[in-house]
């Protein structure tokens, strides 16, 4: 993307903005060691994130594992007219939510895998190694695709939780006019709806920007001639 091509040549930037005396000892750094230490410090950075991106993926399943069970009971419930229809729907509604989710969560995983990776290979290539330029091509191309790739089903997620959260404030209402729910409680659920509906909104609005935005080719990156 345009994003990480401007952010790579930020970081260059710094590097040789940086002082040749940064280490107080004496010896002068040289813009290779600041850009090795610097994406070794984002692989890091990526690392951990990839590693809460699979602690998230777990989670997700087991709310999804939990609500699904709350919802083949409000279906026994339902059926033996022991709760009213609008209870079955909100269950209903989380649990597609859920799966939302959890498609989002596992293609998170792919992109940030994706850009550890990257941040990987370039480290190495500052270390001294030998990083074929496809090689680190292809892999930020994966990262690139991987982003793009989540868009919609980030913005179907959204649509989801807004689907959702007007349901519930929809059985808040009813509630509140009977005196089993406080006001509180009611404006809530009025502030999760507007807060959904305004990142379905955003997510969606912004989906033709990703792949509108320059992917550079190979032969950009190897400064081949058309």
């Amino acid at each position: 993307m345009k994003r990480s091509g401007l952010l790579i040549g930020a970081m260059v930037s710094v590097a040789l903005a940086v002082p040749t005396c940064l280490f107080a000892q004496g010896t002068p750094v040289t813009t290779d060691q600041v850009l090795r230490l610097y994406f070794t410090d984002s692989g890091r950075s990526f690392g951990y994130q990839v590693m809460m991106a699979r602690i998230n993926i777990d989670t997700v399943k087991a709310n999804l594992a939990r609500d699904e069970a709350l919802l083949r009971q409000n279906e026994g419930l339902y059926a033996r007219n022991a709760i009213p229809l609008i209870e079955l729907q909100i269950s209903q509604l989380k649990d597609a939510w859920n799966r939302k989710q959890l498609i989002v969560a596992e293609k998170n995983l792919v992109y940030l895998s994706a850009e550890y990776e990257a941040m990987s290979r370039m480290a190495e290539h500052f270390a001294g190694g030998e990083v074929p330029a496809e090689d680190l091509y292809a892999t930020f191309l994966r990262g690139w695709e991987a982003g793009c790739d989540k868009g919609p089903d980030e913005a179907v997620a959204y649509q989801a939780w807004a689907a959702y959260a007007e349901k519930s404030l929809e059985r808040a209402r009813q509630l509140n006019a009977r005196g089993s729910l406080s006001d509180a409680e009611v404006l809530e659920r009025e502030a999760q709806l507007a807060i959904a509906q305004s990142n379905y909104r955003n997510r969606e609005g912004s989906l033709d920007r990703c792949r509108n935005v320059l992917f550079p080719t190979l032969d950009d990156i190897l400064g081949r001639a058309e």
